[in-house]
């Protein structure tokens, strides 16, 4: 115990009151320092934002934020979680979204780079991209079509249906799992085999044909076979490309020909069948 002035004061009572003086010292000293160049700032734990934090550059193994973020350069991350973030460029090994949509405004080539990006559907500028739901290329196992008979003209890429296989005039399968959609985009690539005399192909959506082409082989004599057998083939791989207005969960699609004759005289095969809706 010591005195202040007539006041009996305790020892502690006197250094706690220092530290507190010392403490307003250093922070009225903090205030009125200059203002010093911007520098880096290592977090080797956690930090926690409450309201927003601007940077030009992060670069972090794991990276949560509750609000928005807005980034000037470049984000470098093996996890971004966020509800929103703005940035200029971002490289990460997966993008997904709990929502199954990623929301781009603005991207171009090299701005988005990564090993994997996951999501239902893209919107990019506003616009609502085609989200790919089913590809078939039938180069493994054949399940749900009609026919499940495949060829190849290469031995190498395989098609369904082709030469001598035979469809009963065309090939059919639903195709299911299409999700919460306005329109439905189907892409195949049709191969129009040997001795077409003026035959017409075509696609179908449930039933209503949305593709017709036709092919005719006659005084071609000097034409090459490139398939199948021994007539002249002028029209492989025709792209079909066709989009209709539809909202179900599942699709309808087949593939045909008014062809009447034997598949080893005449056939048609398909492949690469594309199912993509938005």
């Amino acid at each position: 115990q010591s005195t202040w002035g007539s006041v009996p004061v305790f020892s502690k009572s006197i250094t706690s009151m220092r530290f507190v003086l010392a403490l307003l010292v250093v922070g009225c000293s903090a205030l009125n320092a200059p203002a010093q160049g911007q520098g880096n700032v290592t977090i080797l734990g956690d930090v926690t934002v409450a309201g927003s934090i601007r940077t030009a550059n992060i670069r972090s193994q794991s990276l949560v934020v509750d609000g928005s973020i807005s980034v000037t350069h470049g984000v470098t991350t093996e996890s971004l979680t966020t509800n929103k973030a703005s940035v200029t460029i971002l490289e990460a090994p997966t993008i997904s979204s709990p929502t199954g949509v990623v929301h781009v405004s603005g991207i171009a080539t090299g701005d988005l780079s990564g090993g994997t990006v996951s999501a239902a559907a893209f919107i990019q500028n506003d616009v609502r991209q085609w989200a790919m739901t089913h590809h078939e290329d039938f180069e493994a196992e054949v399940k749900g079509w009609s026919s499940n008979g495949v060829n190849s003209c290469d031995g190498v890429d395989h098609h369904l249906g082709g030469h001598c296989n035979e469809v009963n005039k065309e090939v059919k399968k639903t195709f299911t799992g299409l999700g919460e959609h306005q329109y439905v985009r189907v892409q195949a690539r049709y191969h129009f085999l040997d001795s077409w005399e003026g035959e017409t192909a075509y696609a179908k959506i449930g039933d209503k044909i949305v593709w017709t082409d036709v092919n005719d082989v006659r005084g071609m004599s000097e034409a090459k076979s490139l398939c199948g057998g021994e007539h002249p083939d002028t029209k492989l791989s025709v792209p079909i490309d066709v989009t209709v207005k539809h909202s179900g969960d599942s699709i309808d699609l087949a593939f045909g020909s008014t062809l009447d004759e034997h598949p080893c005289n005449e056939s048609f095969g398909i492949d690469d069948v594309i199912i993509s809706v938005r």
